[in-house]
């Protein structure tokens, strides 16, 4: 099951702590029209943005979050990593050794982004892929970070 943790020295208010998750099972995404084969049972969609101190664990699949990652956040997935807003945090895919993951964000102010153990940090970023929608992956054991489109 996904985890998802504040930081112990932020006061934690439980209405606005919670992050809207959604599990994708492949009955509602056949149901819902959509292929199940396009997502995979351990797809886990988040709603609502991602708020700074906050940890988002699914070590099975892929995270989606349809908001931004706030700065001092992290998203941590045994897939794919899919953010359809800012991404200011860190994230980290394929974290159970899955090679072939990816990293998708719309605007990327990463802190961190890394593959499989592979990394790259904000200042190794800066100039070349900062403020760019772009695309993590590893090509030939190097972290590769390019524009999308």
């Amino acid at each position: 099951a996904p985890q998802i943790a504040m930081s112990a020295d932020e006061p934690v208010d439980p209405e606005l702590a919670k992050l809207e998750a959604v599990r994708i099972e492949p009955a509602q995404a056949a149901s819902a029209g959509a292929e199940p084969a396009r997502h995979s049972a351990g797809t886990l969609m988040i709603k609502a943005p991602i708020r700074s101190g906050q940890s988002v664990f699914h070590p099975h699949g892929d995270v989606i979050v349809l908001g931004s990652v706030a700065s001092g956040s992290e998203i941590v997935a045994g897939g794919s990593i899919h953010v359809y807003g800012t991404l200011r945090g860190r994230a980290i895919a394929g974290s159970e050794g899955n090679v072939s993951a990816r990293i998708f964000c719309r605007k990327n102010e990463a802190e961190l982004l890394a593959v499989d153990g592979w990394y790259t940090t904000a200042e190794e970023m800066e100039g070349v892929s900062r403020g760019k929608a772009v695309q993590a992956f590893l090509d030939n054991d190097a972290l590769c970070v390019v524009p999308l489109g």
